[in-house]
């Protein structure tokens, strides 16, 4: 699971209200216990549009032998709406679809009801502001059963959207159906209480970031939670995206010295037992994100993951006896296209182009320097290769008075199959995003994006140098291989062109 980084905008975490949610979620709802919500005096509301739905997400091993997630809704739109009908789940297990059965409105006896669309709990009206909520269940012990990896609930309401559930570390275990009563109202739930704000509180650096970036998430608890934690167990974090293409997704945040332990808890023990393992998981290693007892963690992610954060959860580490407990906060951040900054392109060279973009001119000896790299093929008269990591251009960096101090190649960290160059479109901006350090550079986790670096103050000119080379479409000589899914071979340099230079300062550190 992975792992997602001049207007002087700021990156906020704007926090509209924190909660505790409880896991002990509606243990045993029966068709007979769904609510009557559905009530609408003024004719039928329209089914809500899954954008002005805001969602989030509670699981648990509630009651004893089952495991139970539930989605919690919220009505954000300005008018009343209904979520309706079936929540159907596809479960996946190491990367492959597995098929389990559902029963929607189901009874006592796990029998679905016949006329599921005349059924309270098929349906809930929600006012705006109004919360409810869909528990989907089903047992985890059993002669027959089956190990997952993640879950996508899918529903129809106004347009088809998913709710893509991926648990850290917590082994989804199916040995039935899964089961649901149908939609319930929230507002009275005594598992959810609203709390003072600051209970969760979330910042992001940088203070300004751009689209193709990565940023850094601080998340602390700030109030003590009366919850046992016993020191060796772990918590986890959690972030929840929503957006037109993705749905809404609950996906674990790669956390800051997060570490690999044996298994922990009894589901991860009795998962290591019982499950066909893959070659790649043999090693049985979980991760732990934040230790017991910890109340403050750091976790990365990327600008474009960012920008559709709606809630960042904290579960409480669980203990034997005691059941976990999500701290959750909702959470909106500004990110700024890339595309606002200055391109800096240069005079276009037999066709192709190169520019560089640059968050701001003035920087701390200690600042990291964000540059944006620009190549394009506008319009060359032969083709030219790219292969799969994208040969990004050099960065040259310049003295004040113009001097090429130091050439740096850029060596993207591309995990390639090996294939071969492909024809580089025309037309189409390419981008890199890359830091330079400076002496005494703080501390980052996004050491791969790094490159050179600034060691005094001073005046510096900053250039993007690229020199693409020709697809050799030839037939290969004998002995010679092409590789596989290439369209030829790496030929000759085509041409060399170069950016703009760009000024940059760096000032040093204030002694006051």
């Amino acid at each position: 699971m992975s792992t997602a980084y001049l207007n002087r905008l700021c990156l906020l975490a704007l926090s509209s209200g924190a909660l505790i949610v409880a896991t002990g979620i509606a243990q045993n709802l029966s068709t007979k216990e769904a609510p009557q919500a559905v009530r609408d005096e003024h004719g039928e509301s329209p089914s809500c549009d899954p954008d002005l739905i805001d969602g989030s997400f509670t699981f648990a091993n509630l009651p004893t032998g089952e495991q139970i997630v539930s989605l919690h809704f919220q009505n954000k739109g300005k008018a009343a709406c209904r979520l309706r009908g079936e929540a159907s789940p596809s479960f996946a297990v190491d990367g492959h679809s597995m098929n389990v059965a559902g029963c929607w409105l189901c009874d006592g006896k796990g029998i679905p009801s016949p006329v599921a669309e005349k059924q309270p709990g098929n349906q809930i009206l929600l006012a705006p502001g109004e919360r409810g909520a869909l528990d989907l269940q089903w047992a985890s012990t059993g002669d027959s059963c089956q190990w997952a990896d993640w879950v996508v609930f899918s529903v129809g309401w106004a347009r088809p959207t998913g709710y893509l559930f991926i648990p850290s570390e917590w082994p989804l275990h199916i040995c039935s159906q899964v089961k649901s009563a149908g939609y319930r109202e929230e507002g009275n739930s005594p598992i959810i209480g609203e709390v003072g704000d600051g209970t969760l509180r979330v910042s992001a650096t940088p203070g300004v970031v751009y689209s193709d970036e990565k940023a850094a998430l601080h998340v602390e608890v700030t109030r003590p939670i009366n919850v046992a934690v016993h020191p060796t167990s772990c918590a986890s974090l959690y972030s929840v995206r929503q957006g037109a293409l993705i749905g809404t997704r609950l996906e674990p945040l790669f956390t800051e010295g997060s570490i690999l332990l044996p298994s922990y808890t009894p589901e991860q023990l009795k998962e290591d037992t019982e499950r066909a393992w893959p070659p790649w998981r043999k090693d049985r290693q979980r991760r732990c994100q934040i230790a017991g007892g910890q109340v403050g963690v750091d976790a990365d992610i990327s600008a474009a993951d960012l920008a559709n954060v709606t809630h960042i959860e904290w579960r409480t580490a669980a203990t034997p006896g005691v059941d976990p407990v999500f701290l959750t906060v909702a959470t909106h951040f500004n990110v700024l296209d890339v595309d606002t900054l200055a391109p800096n392109w240069g005079d276009p060279v037999e066709g192709i182009r190169a520019g560089l973009s640059v968050d701001r001119a003035s920087f701390n000896m200690g600042d990291r320097i964000p540059l944006h790299l620009r190549w394009e093929n506008v319009d060359a008269s032969m083709p030219l290769a790219q292969g799969e990591c994208k040969e990004p251009p050099t960065l040259e960096i310049q003295d004040s008075r113009h001097n090429v101090l130091q050439t740096i190649p850029i060596e993207p960290m591309c995990m390639g199959h090996g294939w071969g160059p492909s024809p580089l479109e025309k037309g189409k901006t390419q981008r890199y995003f890359i830091e330079l350090s400076t002496t005494h550079t703080r501390a980052s986790r996004f050491t791969s994006d790094v490159v050179g670096d600034l060691p005094a103050p001073g005046v510096y000119y900053l250039v993007c140098v690229w020199s693409p080379r020709v697809l050799d479409t030839r037939k290969p000589e004998t002995g010679k291989l092409m590789l596989p899914h290439s369209s030829g071979l790496f030929g000759k340099v085509y041409a060399t062109t170069r950016s703009l230079r760009v000024r940059i300062e760096v000032e040093p550190i204030s002694s006051l």
